[in-house]
C-alpha cells in the first residue's frame, strides 16, 4: 500500500480521453448468479437459474426480531413525501435507521444478491476508474445497490460518510464485517484503518470543488476518493473486494454528493464521452441520464 493520498490503487492522471472504451457484451459471464437484469444489466443470465431460494421481488421487508414497528408497504419509502430517496449524513442517522441499513445489507447478502453486484466492480472491462467514466458509472452503481436495499426495506437509502469532517470511521460499522460470496469465493470484510493514508480535509474538498471544468474536478475528486479507500484499508484497498464493506457505499455516496453540489454550481460541465464510452455498462443508462439526481430518484440532505 502506498502512503500517497492520491495514487494507487485507482490513480491515473490522464482525464483527457475516454480510455478508448469499447464495451464487449461477451465479457459479461452468462452466469445464474445474476438473475435480475434490472440490477445486473448485461450480466443477467440468458437462462433463469434452476433455483432461487428467495426471489428478489418477494423480499420487500424482513423485520428484525427487535423491530416491533409495523413494516411500511412496498409502495412507500424513505422519501419524506417528495418521491425521492433521501440520502443522509451517517452522523445524523437514528439507531433505528442505522439498524435498518445494516439489516437490509445483511438480507441482500443472505440471498446472494450482493456478491454478484460486487463482482461487477472487479471487471475492468467497464473502465470505471481513472477516466471520466468514474463519476457517472459509480452514480448508477449506487442506484443499483439502493434498489436492492429497498427491496428488503423501502425506508432505506444509502447514507453518506463525510470523512473530511468526521476524520474517523463510522463507529456503528466497526463491528460489522460481513462475509460475502464472490465469484472468487467467500470474502470476509477486513479493515486496516489509518495505516497507509490520511483522510482528506475540508480544505482538500474545497480545493477540489474550486475546479470549474469537469476533467480537472473529476480527476481531483477521484484522488479524494482514493485516499478514503487507502485509509480504511483491508477490503477497501482492493477494487474486487471494496464493495463488500458497507462503508464503500457510504464513501461513494459522499463522492457523489460532492459531485452533485458541484454540478449545481457549474451547470453544463459534463464528461466528454461518446459512443460506447457514454454507456454505463453493464447497464443501459448513458452519461446524459446521470446528470440529474432528482430525475434518478434521490437527493441529499
Amino acid at each position: 500500500m502506498t502512503t500517497c493520498k492520491h495514487e494507487e490503487p485507482y490513480h491515473n492522471p490522464d482525464y483527457e480521453g475516454d480510455g478508448g472504451h469499447e464495451h464487449d457484451h461477451t465479457a459479461a459471464p452468462d452466469n445464474p448468479r445474476y438473475p435480475d437484469p434490472r440490477i445486473y444489466g448485461d450480466y443477467a443470465s440468458k437462462e433463469p437459474p434452476r433455483y432461487v431460494p428467495h426471489p428478489y421481488e418477494h423480499i420487500c421487508f424482513k423485520p428484525r426480531k427487535e423491530d416491533y414497528k409495523p413494516p411500511m408497504p412496498c409502495d412507500e419509502g424513505g422519501d419524506n413525501g417528495n418521491g425521492l430517496c433521501t440520502r443522509r449524513n451517517q452522523r445524523t442517522l437514528t439507531t433505528d435507521q442505522q439498524n435498518r441499513f445494516l439489516n437490509a445489507f445483511t438480507q441482500i447478502n443472505a440471498v446472494n444478491a450482493l456478491g454478484p453486484l460486487v463482482d461487477i466492480h472487479s471487471n475492468a472491462i467497464h473502465q470505471m476508474h481513472s477516466n471520466p467514466r468514474f463519476l457517472p458509472w459509480h452514480r448508477i452503481y449506487l442506484i443499483r445497490m439502493e434498489e436492492l436495499l429497498k427491496m428488503v426495506d423501502p425506508t432505506v437509502c444509502i447514507p453518506y460518510w463525510k470523512s473530511s469532517e468526521d476524520q474517523s470511521f463510522p463507529s456503528w460499522l466497526v463491528g460489522f464485517t460481513p462475509t460475502v460470496n464472490l465469484m472468487s469465493g467467500p470474502h470476509t470484510v477486513t479493515r486496516n484503518i489509518g495505516a497507509f493514508a490520511t483522510l482528506p480535509t475540508t480544505a482538500d474538498v474545497t480545493a477540489v470543488t474550486g475546479n470549474g471544468t469537469f476533467n480537472p474536478f473529476a480527476s481531483a475528486l477521484e484522488g479524494i476518493h482514493n485516499s478514503g479507500h487507502v485509509w480504511v484499508g483491508g477490503s477497501m484497498g482492493g477494487i474486487p473486494t471494496a464493495p463488500t464493506d458497507p462503508v464503500f457505499w457510504m464513501h461513494h455516496a459522499e463522492i457523489d454528493r460532492i459531485w452533485a453540489e458541484w454540478q449545481v454550481a457549474n451547470p453544463g460541465q459534463n464528461p466528454s464521452l461518446a459512443g460506447a464510452a457514454a454507456i454505463m455498462d453493464p447497464w443501459v443508462e448513458d452519461e446524459a441520464a446521470t446528470r440529474d439526481i432528482a430525475a434518478l430518484g434521490y437527493t441529499y440532505v
